[in-house]
């Protein structure tokens, strides 16, 4: 079985899904990747903080319509450029101020820098997490709400790491 994934549920907590996940790939999680898929504020700043490093946010690609943009970046540790995560990104532009999709279009940011550096209001449900055996990484796909509209579908996944000091 290479991807196994679960699905959240609102009404169980997340060490349970987590050990859920554990179970059903056969894989023993690190703490800071049931940090990484557990955190709900900007993985950017959590990345930064477990790899003791500043990070940057490599945009691949971005392409734009009226209804929708779709981002793809990976994010990477400035003192080694070993790369953190890789993230792909559906914004919808209708739900959320123009300020904010100004500064996407830029391309200069990562959504989680963008969202703090313009104090915007949001919350964020995680949908689902995952393993993939094949890749030894963990992914999760979550939304970022704002004033009651999915504004960000984001999916982002984690390669495999040693220590994060060794990133």
């Amino acid at each position: 079985m290479a991807i196994v994934s679960i699905d959240i549920e609102d009404f169980r907590s997340m060490i349970e899904i987590i050990s859920d996940l554990e179970n059903k790939s056969n894989h023993k999680l690190h703490l800071f990747e049931k940090i990484l898929l557990a955190e709900t504020g900007t993985v950017e700043q959590v990345l930064s903080i477990l790899t003791n490093s500043e990070i940057m946010v490599k945009i691949l690609k971005q392409k734009e319509s009226y209804q929708l943009i779709e981002r793809e970046v990976n994010i990477i540790n400035k003192k080694t450029g070993k790369k953190l995560a890789y993230a792909r990104s559906n914004i919808i532009p209708s739900n959320l101020p123009y300020e904010i999709i100004s500064r996407i279009k830029r391309k200069d940011a990562g959504i989680g820098s963008i969202i703090t550096s313009a104090e915007l209001e949001t919350f964020r449900k995680i949908l689902r997490i995952g393993y993939n055996s094949r890749t030894k990484s963990i992914f999760r796909i979550y939304q970022i709400i704002y004033k009651g509209n999915i504004g960000f579908e984001i999916r982002e996944v984690f390669p495999r790491f040693a220590k994060p000091s060794e990133q």
